[in-house]
């Protein structure tokens, strides 16, 4: 589960070490200002493509911004985030888990997963993290950003 508390406060430090006001971050990553003002106020999380471009911004870790590692660059070199129904398919072949494990284990619809796996959708931050613990990967590698 994401921390909204922990998310908003990687966000402030991420901003603050690039000397970047909300205004700014909001044009530079494609999003109205309201919504980076609610992300730092620990109010919600940003939406899968938002949350894409937080984290090419700043060339930080999708873990460390979701607070799910203590360490912010992990020595890893960030490749391009992959189209997600590939990243997901590829999650599932290596795994050698079934969709219906995940349903199942992690209590996502079928359908989503469905609509993930044709590209229709993309998945919640929190489902990320459910998807992340689920194939026992970073959210990173889950994404394609490490190999």
């Amino acid at each position: 589960m994401v921390n909204l508390s922990k998310f908003s406060e990687r966000l402030k430090e991420l901003m603050c070490d690039k000397n970047i006001n909300a205004p700014a971050l909001a044009k530079a990553v494609d999003t109205d200002r309201t919504n980076i003002t609610r992300y730092m106020r620990g109010e919600r999380l940003p939406q899968f493509l938002t949350f894409m471009a937080l984290i090419k911004f700043f060339g930080c870790s999708a873990d460390y911004l979701l607070g799910l590692t203590e360490y912010q660059k992990d020595g890893n070199k960030y490749f391009d985030v992959q189209p997600f129904d590939i990243s997901l398919k590829n999650a599932f072949a290596k795994s050698g888990k079934s969709q219906y494990g995940l349903v199942k284990q992690q209590k996502i619809s079928a359908s989503l997963v469905f609509d993930w796996l044709t590209g229709k959708r993309l998945p919640s931050m929190e489902n990320l993290v459910k998807l992340s613990e689920y194939f026992e990967v970073s959210v990173d590698y889950l994404l394609g950003r490490v190999k």
